[in-house]
């Protein structure tokens, strides 16, 4: 399937947005707050519920190569995120003042690069050096499980994948494994691909196109009710809690239904399109920019200051997103193109930008 959803390169825009206007909010707080970090992980659910559904699409019907496909995929998202890995680490290591739990170690760093889950002891849970990219550890988890069932039909690999990962989040709640890697991948988490890579086989089927009213409206109203229960759930202001993810998941996945439902009429809005199409650079990036707006506003400004603080908040907003943009214009296409020419070859279906 050939076609380019904008509707969806609007809510990948939406994810991103959610993710640094969750950063901008809690940067400058001394004490956690469950609705900022709640905000941020339901830009990430988003993410991985268009994840799902993007590989979906563009694989088809067919069988596929694996091969070509993790390919394109790591030309895709490697060597961005492996810049800002090491970036981050090169900061670190020469300016380590500059950060609050981000410490400079070698074999940390190679586990990183290598997308492999370890406990980090500075920031106290399962995170990479450059801890944003524990979520691209879960992207690349997903491709390579996709990859596996490239031999099969669309609809078998779906069935597949449920299964795979619906065992998984079963071993991980009844064995509550300690090691890093099996904790990590036997949470629920991945059930947000799963969700995704159902919506993209009922589009594949033309099934979302043609949703009636019937179906449409209790879809939005349990997306509403999903969205309420998420933020309202609260265990020992615990972000990633259970039940907060079933109401997100069923939040996330009503938005991509609608968005499909929806795509023929939506307006093509440039601004809109552009922010998705720069998602992942402003994931990426977003908190560089939230830091340094913050640190050099609050040098003269209050932060106990309600407007002072929104204020704030809102401008690192907007530079985030900007810097994501010039990123993605000046880096990450680039890099992309110059990676396809070095490492691509001709493909059936066409690759679309990792929803990370």
């Amino acid at each position: 399937m050939r076609h380019k959803f904008i509707s969806i390169q609007y809510l990948r825009g939406l994810a991103a947005l959610l993710v640094l206007a969750s950063h901008a909010l809690l940067y400058p707080l001394v004490e956690h707050t469950l609705f900022y970090g709640r905000m941020g992980w339901l830009g990430v659910i988003l993410f991985f519920v268009i994840s799902g559904f993007i590989m979906v699409v563009v694989t088809g019907d067919e069988r596929f190569s694996a091969g070509d496909f993790l390919r394109r995929r790591a030309i895709r998202i490697v060597p961005m995120y492996w810049g800002a890995t090491l970036f981050a680490a090169a900061l670190a290591f020469f300016l380590p003042e500059l950060f609050k739990t981000t410490v400079y170690d070698t074999g940390e760093l190679i586990l990183s690069l290598l997308f492999i889950p370890f406990h980090n002891p500075e920031s106290g849970g399962i995170h990479p050096l450059y801890k944003l990219g524990w979520t691209l550890n879960y992207e690349v988890f997903f491709y390579v499980c996709f990859a596996l069932l490239a031999f099969l039909s669309a609809k078998m690999r779906v069935v597949w994948l449920t299964l795979g990962f619906v065992a998984l989040s079963i071993i991980g709640a009844t064995l509550v494994p300690q090691d890093a890697i099996a904790k990590f991948y036997t949470t629920f988490m991945p059930l947000a691909f799963v969700a995704g890579a159902w919506l993209g086989y009922a589009t594949l089927r033309g099934r979302l196109q043609l949703l009636s009213g019937k179906t449409i409206v209790p879809a939005a109203a349990l997306g509403a009710v999903g969205l309420v229960a998420g933020f309202g759930v609260d265990h020992a202001n615990l972000v990633e809690d259970w039940q907060a993810f079933i109401g997100f998941l069923a939040f996330a996945t009503a938005l991509v239904l609608l968005a499909v439902r929806f795509e023929t009429t939506v307006p093509r809005v440039k601004l809109a399109e552009l922010i998705g199409d720069a998602s992942y650079s402003i994931y990426l990036i977003h908190i560089y920019a939230v830091a340094v707006v913050a640190d050099i506003a609050f040098k003269f400004l209050d932060p106990a200051n309600l407007w002072a603080y929104a204020g704030v908040s809102t401008l690192a907003v907007f530079g985030g997103t900007l810097g994501g943009i010039v990123v993605y214009r000046g880096l990450e296409q680039p890099l992309l193109g110059i990676f396809s020419r070095l490492f691509g070859k001709r493909r059936r279906t066409p690759v679309a930008a990792p929803a990370e």
